[in-house]
Order: structure tokens, then C-alpha cells, then sequence
């Protein structure tokens, strides 16, 4: 058997039919962009519900967010959130605080505290004595050869690392 090189001819030898190949690839790319527009409704959707107040990730609030039916406009969700009594009406951005992080981890609290134990340190030090005392500045400035400066530097704690 001869192999051709027709670019219209499959591996079986047969002709593909180029109208059912393109009506596929319409198809498919019609399904993806419906799926694309679905998801930037959701996304659209989900975002004025935030712009509102409204946490879609609370258990609670996910109901409201399930039963809405009005226009997705921030103030009119913002709006039936009060009436349906899902947000605080005195402030409603503060209530949705509290309903996105209602307690914090415990790790979140312990890395919070390392975290101000490292800059309560770091703010200290900011005001107390410098780490080398002054007379050492001295030494290392009057040192007159590389060498006495090396043996000074190890003989305070220091290590020189030079390759070469």
C-alpha cells in the first residue's frame, strides 16, 4: 500500500468530511463560551454581594444568597439584607467583619502574638545601646594592618568567611 501525504485523507484512507469537523468545532467553542459567560455571571453576582455586605462563604448568609431574586445592583441587596435582617442596620460593613472571621484559628492567634513579641524586640532595640560597644568601633578603625583588623574582628566573635 502507498501512504499519501493529502491532508484530506485519514489514517484510514477515507476523506474527512471537513463540514462535520468545522460544526464541531462550533459546538465546542459555543459550549465553552456559554460556560465562560456562566462563570462571569457567577463571579459578577458573587462580587455585588460583597460589594453589599453580604459574606456568600457564611452558612448562614448563603441562604440569602440562594433565595435572592432582585436586581444585583449593591444598595438593593444591601437593602433586602436589612429587611430579611442578614447585616446589622447600624453598620452594616462592621457586621460583615464579624461574619467573615468570627474567631480567629488558634495558629493564626499564636503567629499573631510571635509577631508582635519580634516587633515589641525589634522597637527596643530601636532605643537601646548599640550591639558592638564604642571602644570596639575604635579598635577595628585604628587597627592598622589587614591582619590585626582580621585578629581583632575573631577575637571578638566574628567570623570571616572569604574565599578565594
Amino acid at each position: 500500500m502507498s501512504e499519501t501525504n493529502d491532508p484530506n485523507v485519514e489514517e484510514g484512507g477515507e476523506k474527512r468530511n471537513f463540514r462535520r469537523v468545522l460544526e464541531d468545532r462550533a459546538t465546542d467553542a459555543e459550549a465553552r463560551a456559554e460556560a465562560a459567560e456562566n462563570k462571569l455571571l457567577n463571579l459578577e453576582r458573587t462580587e455585588a454581594f460583597r460589594k453589599a455586605g453580604i459574606n456568600p462563604g457564611d452558612s448562614r448568609q448563603a441562604y440569602f444568597v440562594k433565595g435572592y431574586e432582585g436586581d444585583y445592583d449593591p444598595e438593593a441587596i444591601r437593602t433586602a439584607a436589612l429587611e430579611a435582617g442578614f447585616i446589622d442596620a447600624g453598620n452594616p460593613e462592621s457586621s460583615m467583619e464579624q461574619q467573615w472571621y468570627p474567631t480567629e484559628p488558634e495558629q493564626t492567634q499564636t503567629l499573631r502574638g510571635e509577631l508582635d513579641a519580634s516587633q515589641r524586640v525589634a522597637a527596643a532595640g530601636l532605643q537601646g545601646q548599640p550591639v558592638a560597644p564604642g571602644d570596639l568601633n575604635d579598635r577595628l578603625r585604628s587597627a592598622s594592618s589587614v591582619a590585626e583588623l582580621k585578629a581583632l574582628w575573631q577575637s571578638e566573635g566574628g567570623s570571616i568567611n572569604v574565599q578565594g
